[in-house]
């Protein structure tokens, strides 16, 4: 009815049309309602040998004080045709969508936790953030009862959260109290380095580039996007230096900043302005592209693993988009585009309420976690009906 008169869906109504459409457009979704919110979410590496179709992942609770916060560790079950990349020997929907979220194992934590993230060298390493920038390291391998160790430096809530892939230890943190901090998680409880004036105002997120252990990014409230290079550090002078080497400043702050992991070039910084940025980094004069999609703030944004050309962005908007960069400036027909421009390959609609994190499983392919403000966490992989995902279909010779 809404629909016929042109008014715009309710929540409810928008929701029930996204669920209605399930079968078309995923092999697989799950959807769990937690006791608190979590404002992260990442999927833990490997599989269980002896529980071969289980996946885990790291959650957090943002009680707002009403209640002790934890760090949370969750298992979830998949069919097996998921995790075998298959669904021929599937017996219908019901299999397919009926995995629920169970938490195995949880930790006592100071106030809300805001970021939490594994050391891909030793997953069982998970740091944390929380709302007064104070910095935990715990052993998900020990005990419940555990006391993290604990590093101070920031003065302020933070959501900037990077361990290196190459350097095993060095954790970057962001803060809004402006400063960024790097931190040996194995040998010291201070920072090995600060940068406490390279950013004027709240630090969104920063992040490290994928080939090269020395290098990272930056994003700001004070619209200025930064790589830095550690190898400009003097020798024994560490402090507040600075090494910022390209600097953009953004028509409006940018929430959110990732690294290509198949080019050394490329990388995307997205936020306020809804717009996914893509750049060079051998030129930075301007964007190689800007795709439009979200109608609000970005505020998650990942490059797929498994795949070259694949981004994945979530937004305050509830939706949750996949592009395909190797279909920009592909041709399309008016339908097509009146739905977007041709590099969204699907928008993920199954939120009601704005994205808070997402992360792409690196095992398992196409299967991607995004958990919401409004205590929901979902587990989705899209159809592999979709060219991209599930191959370029063989084309029917007798048509010709």
């Amino acid at each position: 009815m809404a629909e016929e008169n042109n008014e715009p869906l309710t929540l409810n109504q928008e929701y029930d049309l996204w669920k209605s459409n399930v079968p078309l457009m995923y092999d697989f979704v799950s959807e769990t309602r937690l006791t608190w919110p979590s404002l992260t979410v990442q999927w833990l590496p490997g599989n269980n040998p002896q529980v071969p179709d289980r996946q885990e992942l790291i959650l957090g609770t943002h009680t707002s004080g009403e209640e002790t916060n934890y760090l949370k560790i969750a298992a979830v079950d998949l069919p097996h045709q998921v995790v075998a990349g298959s669904l021929e020997d599937s017996d219908g929907e019901e299999e397919q969508v009926k995995s629920n979220i169970k938490i195995t194992k949880k930790f006592k934590h100071d106030l809300e936790i805001t970021r939490a993230r594994y050391m891909p060298q030793q997953s069982n390493v998970v740091a944390t953030i929380n709302g007064a920038g104070d910095i935990f390291i715990y052993d998900t391998d020990g005990s419940s009862r555990q006391k993290p160790t604990k590093l101070q430096y920031h003065k302020e809530n933070g959501y900037g959260l990077s361990f290196n892939t190459l350097d095993q230890g060095k954790l970057l943190s962001g803060s809004d109290d402006h400063t960024i901090a790097l931190w040996d998680v194995a040998n010291s409880q201070t920072p090995i380095v600060t940068w406490e004036n390279s950013h004027t105002d709240i630090v969104n997120d920063c992040k490290w580039y994928n080939f090269e252990k020395d290098i990272f990014g930056s994003v700001s409230e004070d619209s200025s996007l930064q790589i830095h290079d550690l190898r400009v550090l003097e020798d024994g002078n560490k402090e507040s230096k600075d090494t910022s080497v390209m600097n953009i400043m953004a028509p409006q702050p940018f929430n959110t900043i990732a690294f290509s992991k198949h080019s050394r070039n490329l990388f995307a910084a997205a936020g306020t302005d809804s717009n996914i940025y893509l750049y060079d980094m051998r030129n930075l004069e301007k964007p190689l592209h800007v795709m439009a999609g979200h109608t609000d703030a970005v505020t998650s944004l990942e490059f797929y693993g498994q795949q070259d050309g694949v981004i994945i962005s979530g937004g305050a908007d509830r939706r949750i988009i996949v592009w395909d960069i190797m279909e920009i400036g592909s041709e399309q027909v008016r339908d097509d585009a009146e739905d977007g421009s041709p590099e969204i390959m699907m928008v993920h609609a199954g939120h009601k309420s704005p994205i808070n994190d997402i992360s792409i499983n690196d095992s398992i392919p196409w299967l991607i976690a995004s958990a919401e403000e409004d205590n929901i966490v979902q587990i989705w992989k899209c159809s592999s009906k979709l060219p991209r995902v599930g191959g370029i279909p063989e084309p029917d010779i007798s048509m010709f």
